[in-house]
């Protein structure tokens, strides 16, 4: 089984399919990965190849893994997601460790996380900070939902607050009020060859696309919204697409943020973009 589902997905285009095929038997069975080396020989009962045959089938069709497990790991935490949000990225998590470094050492650290998604950001902050508290803002009501699953399973429920709305709109009037302003904003321009098709078909389109075509739209207009509500020296941190760091340094700097720095990912790919208000 392993061997036919692993050479069907590579038929199908779907990268690293022997790891999804493992991902998914485990899965399907109900036991860890190095189980299925350690019961190589196991004979499957007809239940257990239909629910296996299942899995690799709509793996075969683009949906992603990460969907038809129902979770995936981030920060070294499990965050349940399903097709209302965007699958969490292991370079999303520079924007954690960054967030965490950065907090460390300030009292009760308050933070925002615009676009929470799974809310894997801003759980993976309180979890890490267990003095700091949150508040997460998504124009989507069912990815809040599932952000406040996350949040109670991490036990930082009661340290979040979710608010639905546009960006940091949800907080306006509330100014000088937070340490951190952090995002993963959309910063996908339609069309763009390089998105990988079970992303494009599946993942929701809010949590992907630009509205236009300025990949760094949302970038600017979340640093503006997040000066007033910055205490003086705080700051705004941000995920950002591929050669679009240095404009949105630009931007921030243009907008009157000090000290804004730029961290690449392990891809060499400039991928954290930070500034900090001034005093």
């Amino acid at each position: 089984m392993l061997r036919r589902s692993t050479a069907w997905l590579e038929k199908r285009g779907i990268e690293n399919p022997r790891f999804d095929v493992e991902l998914l038997m485990a899965h399907a069975l109900g036991v860890k990965r190095l189980d299925l080396y350690l019961q190589f020989d196991r004979p499957l009962e007809d239940a257990e190849l239909a629910s296996v045959r299942a899995l690799v089938s709509k793996r075969g069709d683009q949906e992603p893994a990460a969907y038809l497990l129902g979770h995936k790991d981030f920060y070294s935490l499990p965050f349940a997601v399903d097709a209302r949000v965007l699958i969490p990225r292991p370079e999303t998590e520079l924007l954690v460790e960054h967030a965490v470094a950065a907090l460390e050492g300030v009292d009760a650290p308050r933070v925002a996380d615009v676009g929470t998604g799974s809310g894997c950001i801003v759980v993976s902050v309180l979890h890490a900070l267990p003095e700091a508290t949150g508040v997460a803002t998504d124009v989507s009501g069912g990815a809040l939902t599932v952000a406040a699953a996350n949040a109670e399973t991490h036990g930082v429920r009661d340290r979040l607050t979710l608010l639905q709305g546009d960006a940091l709109a949800p907080l306006e009037g509330r100014e000088g009020v937070l340490d951190a302003v952090l995002s993963n904003p959309p910063y996908i321009v339609r069309g763009d060859p390089s998105v990988a098709s079970d992303v494009a078909t599946h993942e929701p389109d809010v949590a992907l696309y630009v509205s236009g075509e300025d990949p760094n739209e949302l970038v600017e207009r979340i640093a503006r919204e997040a000066l007033p509500l910055l205490k003086a020296e705080g700051f705004v941190a941000f995920e950002v697409g591929h050669e679009s760091a240095q404009d949105a340094r630009a931007r921030l700097e243009t907008l009157g943020y000090l000290d804004v720095t730029i961290t690449p990912d392990l891809a060499g790919i400039e991928r954290i973009v930070a500034g900090r208000k001034p005093a």
